[in-house]
C-alpha cells in the first residue's frame, strides 16, 4: 500500500475483496485470491492461514496456506506451535518481533495484522513496518472476515456434495442406486479380510435375471430397467446389518453375506433369499414374471481370497443356468478341477494339431453278403509322444463341447479328401465318411467350408465325401441343416445320419432331409441278444429306409451272428469290429485286398425273414460264446471248473422250430450235441493232469464238432428262411 487512504479507496478495497470472495465456489482457490487481495491493499509481503488444531491447547495451528516466504511455503500442511498471543484475539494490528521468531522467516519482520476468520481459522499478514494510512486496519476489514468465513462454509458444503456426486458417480449404479462392481469389490476385500480375521464364514452369491434379453426385446427396455430397479428393491428390502447388494452388470448382482457361522447360517440365509424368486414383480400395477438364477461361493470352503471367491460363484451360476432356470447352485470344487482340465485338453489337442499327433484311422464299411468293401469311415486317433494312443473316449467328449471341434472338422474332411485321392491313385475308389458335429454344421457358410475343402485338395472329388451327422445337431435349426445339405448335395457330397433310432428319430427328418444313408446306432446292434425288442426296432427301421429309398448301414457289427440276423432281416451293409478294426491308412489296402465275405452272410442274402431266426440265430451266438469261454479258461490254467455246457436250448429249437424236410440234419445235430457233452466232461477231466498236450488234442476236437454243429444249424436256417419265402 502507496501512501495514505482515503475514504473512497477503502470503499473500493472493500469492493474488491468482497468480488474476490464471491467468485470462488472451491476454498482453495478462495483463500489463494483472498490472501493475495489482502497482501496487495495492505503491502504486506507474507501471508498466512492457520487454522488451530481441534482439541490443542497450546497454540498449535496447521499451516493451511503460505504466500511470499519460500520457507514457509514448504512447511505448508504441518503443524505449527506458535505463541496464543499471535494467533489469538480479535483484528489488531501490532509489533510480533519476538512472537514471529518460531516461523524461521527468511526476512525478518516486526509488524503483523491478524485476521481472525470466523470459525475458519485466522490470516496473519506480516511486514516490517506499518502501512502508511489513518484507517484502522483492522476495523476496515472486520465486515470482510465474516463474509469470509460464511464462504468457506459454503464452498465445503459444495465441495462435500460435489464429492458426493462423484463417488456416487464413481461407486453407484445409476439406475438402481445400488453399489457398482468397484464398491462392492473394495468391500469385498475388506469382508475377506475380517472373516480371516475372526474365523466366520462368508458367502458371495452371484445373481442373474433368466432369459432378460428376450424379455427386453419383447417388452421394451424400459420395462425391462423398470423390472431391474425392483428387483433390486426386492433384494435390498431383506438385507441385514452388514450385507450388501451391488448391479455389477446388465442383469447381473452380487449379494455379499458376511459373518455367517457355517453351513447352517448360509442355508437359512441363502433360502430366504431365494424365497424372493416365487412371487411376480409388481410394476405400475402389472404383476411381472421374472426369475432368477443364482451361484453361491463360500469362504473358506471354496477359496481364501476375493477374486478367486467371483470367479467360483460365477461358474457356479454357469452351472445353474445350464442345468435349469430360477434356481442355485453351490460352486463344485470338483467342477472347477474338471473344467481346468478340460482347457488343459484342449490346449494340449491344439498343440497336437500343429505337431502333427492327430490321425484318422479308418474302419471299413462292407456289402455283407458280397464282401464288397464300400466305404470307410474316418476316425481320431490321438498318438500322445509319451502316453502313445491316447483313448478317444479320454478327449472327444471334450473336443465335441468346444468350438476346437469346428476346427478338427475342417482338418479331418481335407485329410479323408487327401487319403481318397492317395487310394484312388492305387486302384482303390472308396467314399470316405466323415463326422462333422452340429456347431459346424450350423455354421451360416457351412457349404462354402466344404467347397473350400475340395478346393484345396488337389484332384479331390465330391463323391469321394460323405458327411456324417447326429440326429441331435438338426434340432436346433431344421430349415437351416436342410439348407446345407442340398447345398452340399449340389456339389456331389452325400450326407449320413448317425446313430439314427437313439431317441430323435422322426419319419419328418427323413422326409425333409437329403440324407443318402441312415446309419442305425451300434446300441441296437450289440445288443441284439441282449435285448429281444432290438430285432423289432431294426426291422421297422429297415422297413422306414426301404419307403425313403434310403442306404442302410448298421454299426457294431461284432460277431457273425448279428451279421446274420442283420442280413436276414434286410440289412446287408455293416460296420464293425466282426467286419474290420479301424486302421491306419497305409493297412487300408492290404485289408481290403484279403477281405472275404462270411458263408454265413452269403447264405442268407435273398432269403426272407422267420422269427425262428432269432432264436436259431441267438441259441448259435451262446453256443460261440460258450467255447470261447472254454478256450479262455483253459488258457488263462484257474482252477474254477470250465463252463458247463448246456444243450437244452439247442435242444428244444430242434424239436420244436427246426424245418421239416431236413431229419438226417437233426439227427446229426442232436449226435454232435451228445458229442459235444462228452468232450466237455472230457476236457474237465484231462485238465486236472498234467498231460497239457493231451488237453489242446481234445479241445481241438471239441472245436471241430462245434464247427460242424454250427453248419449245420446254418444250413437249417437256411432252408427256414426259403420256406418263408416260398
Amino acid at each position: 500500500m502507496v501512501g495514505a487512504v482515503n475514504d473512497e479507496q477503502a470503499l473500493a478495497i472493500l469492493y474488491d475483496l468482497a468480488l474476490t470472495i464471491g467468485g470462488e465456489v472451491n476454498v482453495a482457490p478462495l483463500m489463494v485470491r483472498t490472501l493475495q487481495r489482502f497482501m496487495y491493499h495492505t503491502g504486506f509481503p507474507v501471508g498466512l492461514w492457520l487454522v488451530e488444531e481441534e482439541g490443542a491447547a497450546d497454540g498449535r495451528c496447521r499451516l493451511e496456506l503460505a504466500i511470499g516466504d519460500y520457507h514457509l511455503i514448504r512447511r505448508q500442511g504441518e503443524s505449527l506451535a506458535l505463541p496464543a498471543a499471535l494467533v489469538q484475539g480479535g483484528p489488531a494490528l501490532f509489533e510480533a518481533g519476538a512472537l514471529l521468531a518460531g516461523l524461521a522467516l527468511r526476512k525478518p519482520l516486526g509488524v503483523v495484522l491478524r485476521l481472525p476468520v470466523p470459525g475458519q481459522g485466522v490470516i496473519l499478514l506480516l511486514g516490517a513496518a506499518r502501512p502508511a494510512t489513518r484507517l484502522s486496519l483492522p476495523e476496515l476489514f472486520s465486515p470482510i472476515l465474516e463474509r469470509l468465513g460464511r464462504s468457506i462454509t459454503l464452498c465445503r458444503s459444495y465441495e462435500l456434495e460435489v464429492l458426493h456426486r462423484v463417488e456416487q458417480t464413481a461407486y453407484y449404479d445409476p439406475l438402481t442406486g445400488l453399489p457398482n462392481a468397484i464398491l462392492f469389490n473394495n468391500t469385498l476385500h475388506q469382508a475377506v479380510v475380517r472373516a480371516r480375521a475372526t474365523g466366520r464364514w462368508l458367502a458371495l452369491v452371484h445373481l442373474d435375471v433368466d432369459d432378460f434379453r428376450a424379455f427386453n426385446e419383447a417388452r421394451g427396455s424400459d420395462l425391462g430397467n423398470r423390472v431391474l430397479v425392483a428387483l433390486g428393491q426386492r433384494f435390498g428390502a431383506s438385507l441385514q446389518p452388514g450385507e450388501l447388494l451391488a448391479r455389477i452388470a446388465g442383469d447381473e448382482f452380487m449379494l455379499l453375506l458376511p459373518d455367517l457361522g457355517g453351513w447352517d447360517d448360509v442355508d437359512e440365509r441363502i433360502v430366504r433369499t431365494l424365497q424372493t424368486n416365487r412371487t411376480p414383480l409388481e410394476i405400475d400395477g402389472e404383476a411381472v414374471e421374472i426369475t432368477f438364477s443364482a451361484g453361491i461361493a463360500l469362504l473358506p470352503a471354496d477359496s481364501e481370497d476375493g477374486d478367486t471367491l467371483v470367479r467360483h460363484a460365477q461358474m457356479a451360476l454357469h452351472q445353474a443356468k445350464q442345468e435349469a432356470r430360477g434356481y442355485f447352485r453351490l460352486f463344485d470344487g470338483e467342477q472347477d478341477k474338471r473344467t481346468h482340465a478340460r482347457r488343459e485338453m484342449l490346449r494340449r489337442l491344439d498343440l497336437a494339431m500343429e505337431n502333427k499327433e492327430l490321425r484318422l484311422y479308418y474302419q471299413p464299411k462292407v456289402d455283407m453278403p458280397s464282401g464288397r468293401v464300400l466305404g470307410f469311415e474316418a476316425l481320431l486317433r490321438w498318438f500322445h509322444p509319451e502316453r502313445g494312443m491316447v483313448p478317444p473316449g479320454e478327449f472327444l467328449p471334450v473336443v465335441e463341447s468346444s468350438d476346437f471341434i469346428i476346427r478338427l472338422g475342417e482338418w479331418a474332411m481335407r485329410e479323408a479328401l487327401a487319403q481318397a485321392v492317395s487310394w484312388r491313385r492305387a486302384g482303390l475308389e472308396t467314399c470316405i465318411s466323415v463326422n462333422i458335429a452340429g456347431r459346424h454344421l450350423q455354421l451360416p457358410d457351412f457349404p462354402e467350408r466344404v467347397r473350400h475343402a475340395l478346393a484345396d485338395v488337389p484332384g479331390a472329388r465330391a463323391d469321394s465325401l460323405e458327411i456324417e451327422i447326429l440326429e441331435s445337431s438338426i434340432l436346433d435349426d431344421m430349415a437351416h441343416v436342410r439348407e446345407v445339405m442340398r447345398a452340399c448335395a449340389g456339389m456331389g457330397v452325400r450326407f449320413a445320419l448317425d446313430d439314427f433310432g437313439t431317441g430323435y428319430s422322426s419319419l419328418a427328418y427323413l422326409h425333409q432331409l437329403p440324407a443318402a444313408t441312415i446309419k442305425i446306432d451300434q446300441f441296437f446292434v450289440r445288443n441284439l441278444f441282449e435285448q429281444r425288442e432290438d430285432p423289432a426296432i431294426i426291422q421297422a427301421v429297415v422297413q422306414i429306409a426301404q419307403v425313403f429309398g434310403r442306404e442302410l448301414v448298421a454299426e457294431g457289427v461284432e460277431d457273425p451272428e448279428h451279421g446274420m440276423l442283420l442280413v436276414a432281416m434286410g440289412c446287408h451293409i455293416g460296420q464293425g469290429f466282426g467286419i474290420g478294426r479301424p486302421m491306419a491308412a497305409e493297412a487300408v489296402l492290404h485289408w481290403v485286398a484279403g477281405y472275404r465275405a462270411r458263408r454265413e452272410w452269403t447264405a442268407l442274402q435273398g432269403l426272407a425273414w422267420h422269427q425262428g431266426l432269432y432264436e436259431l440265430f441267438h441259441l448259435r451266438h451262446e453256443h460261440r460264446q460258450w467255447r470261447e469261454r472254454v478256450s479262455a479258461r483253459l488258457a488263462e490254467r484257474a482252477e474254477a471248473a470250465l463252463p458247463a455246457f448246456d444243450a437244452c436250448g439247442l435242444s428244444q429249437w430242434l424239436m420244436i422250430a427246426a424245418p421239416g424236410g431236413a431229419p438226417a440234419q437233426v439227427r446229426e445235430c442232436f449226435r454232435l450235441l451228445g458229442e459235444l457233452a462228452q468232450q466237455a466232461r472230457g476236457l474237465e477231466a484231462a485238465r486236472q493232469s498234467p498231460a497239457a498236450p493231451a488237453t489242446m488234442a481234445l479241445l481241438g476236437q471239441m472245436f471241430a464238432s462245434s464247427d460242424a454243429l454250427l453248419r449245420l444249424l446254418d444250413e437249417l436256417g437256411v432252408r427256414l428262411a426259403a420256406r418263408a419265402a416260398a
